[in-house]
């Protein structure tokens, strides 16, 4: 006698070799749970154990051979650059928004930042946006520009973006698992002289041009997009681009430190920086799920 059918979530489980396995609050990244009964593989973690002076070394070695490529300031990379392409020239100008004093404070730091940062410099333009405060509860205050006026005119760019369902099925099946995320990826792309021009934002206490890509442009997903496909080109089955993180997957260690050198040198050939991480072997070892719901097939 057959017995009744129930719909059930399916996982998908994955080993990752990382301390602290953190995404940022993307729209469309899925939530990750950390499952601690990993019985199913406890011969393969005991094996990883008793090597695991090895494996450190190894992998302290090859950070240290790339460690200008790690950095919690963004690098600058000769790989592309962002253009806008206007259907009317017609000049645009904005006004400032009103703020608080307290406001005008916050931008004025986090603008000063950007300064030091050689991510925007003062200057004039004939378009202008306004600089706004994106205030959330529960997370810090940041700066924004309000594009939504260039967009509008703005012509569109066609890239294919990433599909985070064909990026874990791929990513699934591989023993080793590293993940690099980009230090503020959008701001490594610099912008061409065009760009800088259309997309100069206005403030009560000045007026500024970008010298990097910043958030809220339309297509700028669609051009950093196109940067990760060129910079892992030639490289796609153990290795995968998703927002701003690298996606590194092997069936072997040996594989993976090979792997792992591929990209970083890729990474700082083309003058890109990740976030500075502190990467273990030993203690960090657990079984991360992906649920979804659905039929099994």
């Amino acid at each position: 006698m057959l017995k009744p059918y129930h719909q059930r979530a399916e996982k998908i489980n994955l080993l990752y070799l990382e301390d602290n396995l953190k995404f940022e609050d993307e729209e469309g990244m899925p939530n990750l749970e950390l499952d601690h009964d990993a019985s199913e593989g406890s011969k393969f973690i005991s094996d990883i154990q008793q090597n695991s002076k090895l494996l450190q070394l190894q992998r302290e070695e090859l950070l240290c051979k790339y460690s200008i490529t790690f950095s919690n300031n963004p690098g600058c990379t000769d790989l592309a650059e962002h253009d806008i392409e206007l259907e009317s020239d017609r000049p645009m100008v904005a006004k400032p928004y009103h703020m608080s004093p307290r406001q005008i404070d916050v931008l004025k730091t986090e603008v000063n930042r950007m300064i030091e940062l050689k991510i925007v410099e003062p200057g004039e333009s004939d378009f202008t946006s306004p600089l706004i405060l994106v205030e959330v509860p529960g997370k810090d205050a940041r700066p924004g520009i309000d594009y939504r006026r260039l967009n509008k005119v703005t012509r569109t760019q066609y890239f294919p973006l990433p599909n985070i369902d064909e990026l874990i099925e791929k990513v699934s099946a591989a023993k080793y698992i590293s993940v690099l995320d980009l230090t503020r990826g959008y701001w490594q792309i610099p912008l061409s002289p065009r760009a800088q021009r259309c997309a100069a934002f206005v403030t009560t206490f000045g007026t500024f041009r970008p010298l990097r890509l910043p958030f809220g442009l339309k297509n700028a997903p669609y051009y950093f997009s196109r940067l990760m496909a060129s910079l892992l080109r030639n490289c796609e089955d153990y290795a995968a681009p998703y927002l701003d993180d690298v996606a590194i997957f092997s069936q072997s260690w040996e594989d993976h430190l090979r792997h792992l050198e591929d990209i970083l040198d890729r990474l700082s050939s083309s003058k890109l920086h990740i976030k500075t991480v502190k990467m273990s072997v030993r203690s960090s070892i657990c079984k991360i799920s992906w649920t979804f719901s659905g039929t099994r097939t």
